[in-house]
């Protein structure tokens, strides 16, 4: 107790002492902090290298796994009644034409007890290879029990390169050795397998086989192939533990320090690790530590000289301190603010006192301010700060936001606080102000403003500002008779480049075709982005026949544009539809109606065109375009040029459970691919919607089953129009097609929309009924995009609801769209219900609904969408492995 009373007096007496403690203290929380700052960069290298060797394991367990049913199924063969006696063509086709092969499959083979080859996919000459000296031969002729053996890493003698020999014994009915068959694995499945992963520099990634000899490694080379490793770190956990991670500091292969993430490979006798550099791993942090450390330096040494200016500056007030107690007095009110600009003025409003901030602020020095006013500071443009209030004893305080000019002429805006000091009888003596600097708030409100009247993504107008500027020139032309012209621009051919390149390609081409309009456009034009695609132009009192020159120029120009990305060029044109602005038009929505009529006019006249819009053309142009794409599906349909795509949908965590959403595409004569925002619509309104229904179940189940069925763990999705939900013969239709086709019911799960249960509640009530009888689940689509969808949830029993993509996809950005997201999940668990997260577009994204609990996700991040039949010919590989 004595002792911290003692320490307290010490520094109360010698205050540099204190800056000198604060220093130490200082210095340790760095150090510290870099500390601490390691072993994050540590956990986070774990982390990833652990997601890779996991992700390496899974596809190198499954490749063993079809390996191993393929070596199984050739044993069967073999071994069938009857098998010896057909013709060497039967057995070879019955052998290998319908097991499963691979890529990087070197040979399947079996040879008989004494090494002498007997079937080779590959070879007919049986005395080509003997392979009764190899080490996997001899195994199995000895060790009956030995099960699947990998064989070391063999160079094959027929030139078919570096493989492994993964094998299995063949005995007779009494149990005698009767030979093996086996599978050759070219070493190049690992090598490119591992070639594709990120392992940075100096990285390294090794499999082992369960008696420590060395399969395969990268960076290759031959001499290591076999190689005893035992002497390697990984034996210190490995078998005792299945996976881990630890540091090295030397590699037996190249003696390279590395942090290393092992696991066992599914339940075989094999060990793969991955490497990472550990000066990769901490790379970013030493970067830091240098900059923290960096930074230490320099602020301990200003505390250095902090501490030996503040002693300088005792003595100094020990000899000036009848002066400081003056000063102190003056300033006591002043300085209350401490770090904000403060002068005293005169009545007269001439400066005779100004503190340190304020001379930082606006640049003079105190001798600079004296005799000067703070109205001189003022900005030109403004008028004069007005104490008059104060003075005259109407207030005691003001405050005002004002702009001023600093020294150097550049301008700042400051909040300026004025208050009036009295003396003992009441008369007023001078004013304190102070000046506090609030440009970067000023700026922030500039650019929230900003914000909301510009597009995120293009920099131009957004919709909500473009109808505003569209509103002032419809007032300006029934005030004084102006005409000017308004164009409706919609961009052809960009979905195509966001189905087949990304969102991403596609938002950088919306950027650069935003950039380039304003270039064709007279000054005073105004252009803003009304959503997707489409822009709006007004043209201020400009004539239509000048106007079409205008926009036809810079059609011609839209359509020049070459846009790469990646190994491709994509080139768009667009459509657009004028109209004239006139007093006679009654809204700005009426006039944007007729713009998008002629734009529609545009794309039905064959697109990359200018249509001006006619009066006689709003509703008969409307209707004839619904007409004709409508008739248009008809003849799609009779054709068979309507393709079926699907969309994995995959579990968040835990189960390996598949599933896909399938898709409908039209494809137009000329072979383009023509997405359903286009054909849906007129489909709906042409009652065609439920045809395209049941081609899509007859098509999707005829697929599976002529693939011979699907995994009983396997999910497709199919959607439902309100049509096919409001039609009594639909369940009819699909019992006749899964007894047809012999597909289970339990394998299809029925996706409906809100609009599609409120067009007719009592029969999709029926229907949905119908369908959960029948085995099938049921999917409540775009939940939440609509008023009602929670109402539906206690009308209709779901075992899936997928939340609507419009706050998946801003979720990790966008508070509110986050919490909805949480509390459709949280609803839907509590009612027993599955959820998916449609439009995961990214990782963070998907990492987010996972660890909100989300049962499934759905997006680009996690598959782009392709033809099914593609999707089936990749099931039925498996399903014959």
């Amino acid at each position: 107790m004595i002792s911290i009373s003692w320490c307290k007096n010490l520094l109360a007496r010698h205050p540099v002492l204190n800056v000198l403690v604060l220093a130490a203290v200082f210095n340790l929380f760095c150090a510290a902090l870099v500390y601490d700052e390691r072993g994050k960069a540590s956990d986070q290298a774990r982390s990833a290298a652990s997601n890779l060797v996991a992700s390496v394991s899974r596809d190198i367990s499954r490749n063993i796994e079809i390996i191993d049913l393929t070596i199984q199924k050739v044993i069967d063969r073999v071994n069938q009644p009857g098998f010896t006696e057909l013709g060497s063509d039967l057995q070879r086709q019955l052998l290998f034409d319908q097991v499963a092969t691979a890529q990087y499959f070197a040979a399947i083979a079996v040879v008989d007890e004494n090494g002498r080859l007997r079937y080779h996919s590959r070879f007919t000459d049986p005395n080509i290879i003997n392979v009764a000296k190899l080490q996997y031969f001899s195994v199995h002729r000895d060790r009956p029990d030995v099960g699947l053996y990998v064989s070391l890493p063999i160079k094959s003698p027929v030139g078919l390169g570096w493989g492994l020999v993964f094998s299995r014994r063949l005995s007779h009915p009494d149990g005698r050795f009767a030979g093996i068959a086996y599978v050759g694995l070219g070493l190049d499945y690992f090598t490119d397998l591992f070639r594709r992963m990120d392992l940075g520099r100096n990285g390294s990634m090794s499999l082992m086989r369960a008696d420590r000899k060395l399969l395969v490694r990268e960076p290759f080379d031959e001499k290591h192939l076999g190689t005893d490793v035992s002497g390697a770190e990984i034996y210190r956990y490995y078998p005792q533990q299945r996976s881990g991670s630890y540091e090295a500091s030397s590699s037996p292969i190249d003696g390279v320090p590395r942090l290393y993430t092992f696991t066992q490979i599914g339940d075989f006798p094999l060990t793969i690790s991955v490497g990472r550099s550990l000066q990769d791993v901490y790379a970013a942090w030493w970067n830091r530590a240098l900059t923290i450390g960096a930074i230490v330096l320099v602020l301990t040494g200003a505390m250095i000289a902090l501490a030996l200016s503040l002693r300088r500056e005792f003595r100094r007030r020990k000899a000036a301190h009848r002066e400081a107690l003056h000063n102190e007095a003056l300033f006591r009110g002043a300085m209350k603010g401490a770090g904000i600009g403060t002068a005293l003025l005169r009545l007269d409003e001439t400066v005779f006192k100004v503190n340190p901030a304020f001379c930082r602020l606006f640049g003079f020095t105190e001798e600079e301010m004296l005799s000067r006013t703070a109205a001189d500071l003022t900005h030109p443009d403004d008028a004069p700060p007005d104490d008059g209030a104060l003075l005259r004893g109407e207030t005691d305080f003001a405050a005002t936001e004002r702009r001023f000019v600093r020294k150097d002429g550049t301008e700042v805006w400051v909040l300026r606080s004025s208050s009036l000091v009295r003396d003992e009888a009441g008369r007023p003596t001078y004013l304190i102000v102070q000046f506090q600097d609030i440009t970067a708030r000023r700026e922030a409100e500039e650019r929230l403003r900003y914000n909301a009247t510009h597009d995120d993504l293009t920099g131009l107008l957004n919709r909500s500002a473009f109808e505003q500027k569209l509103e002032e020139a419809l007032a300006e032309s029934r005030d004084t008779g102006i005409r000017h012209v308004l164009a409706f621009v919609d961009l052809d051919r960009l979905k195509i480049i966001n189905d087949s390149a990304g969102h991403v390609a596609g938002d950088a081409l919306l950027r650069g075709v935003a950039g380039a309009l304003p270039n064709f456009l007279r000054e005073g034009d105004v252009i803003g982005r009304l959503g997707g695609d489409e822009f709006g132009i007004i043209l201020h009192g400009c004539s239509l026949d000048d106007a079409t020159v205008i926009l036809e120029d810079l059609n011609t120009a839209a359509s020049a544009i070459q846009f790469p990305w990646e190994d491709r060029s994509y080139s768009v044109g667009a459509s657009i539809g004028v109209t004239e602005i006139t007093p006679s038009i009654s809204s700005p929505s009426a006039v944007l109606a007729q713009a998008d009529v002629a734009c529609l006019t545009a794309k039905m006249a064959g697109r990359n065109r200018v249509s001006i819009y006619r009066p006689e053309q709003s509703e008969a142009v409307d209707r004839h375009r619904e007409i004709a794409v409508a008739a248009g599906i008809k003849l799609t349909i009779e054709e068979g040029r309507l393709r079926l795509f699907a969309q994995r949908i995959v579990a968040c965590v835990g189960t390996i459970q598949e599933r896909y959403e399938i898709l409908v595409r039209m494809v137009d004569k000329d072979g383009t691919i023509i997405p359903p925002s286009v054909f849906i619509p007129a489909a709906e309104r042409y009652d065609l919607i439920g045809a395209i229904d049941r081609w899509v179940v007859q098509e999707a189940l005829t697929m599976i089953g002529r693939a011979g069925g699907l995994d009983r763990h396997t999910r497709i999705h199919l959607n439902l129009s309100a049509a096919s939900i409001g039609d009594a013969s639909f369940v009819a239709h699909v019992i006749e097609v899964l007894e047809d086709t012999g597909v289970a019911s339990e394998i299809l799960v029925f996706e409906i929309t809100e609009t599609a249960l409120v067009s007719n509640m009592a029969v999709a009530a029926a229907t949905v009924g119908r369908l959960r009888e029948m085995g099938c689940q049921i999917a409540l689509d775009d939940f939440g995009a609509g008023l009602s969808s929670f109402n539906y949830l206690r009308q209709f029993p779901v075992d899936i609801v997928k939340i609507d993509g419009s706050f998946v996809h801003n979720m990790t950005t966008n508070a509110v769209d986050l919490y909805i997201v949480k509390s459709i999940h949280q609803i839907a668990k509590e009612l027993g219900a599955q959820t998916v997260a449609e439009f995961v577009e990214d990782q963070a994204t998907f990492d987010l609904v996972s660890s909100m609990g989300i049962t499934f996700a759905q997006g680009y991040a996690i598959h782009r969408p392709e033809p099914f039949e593609e999707i089936m010919v990749d099931h039925e590989i498996r399903a014959e492995a």
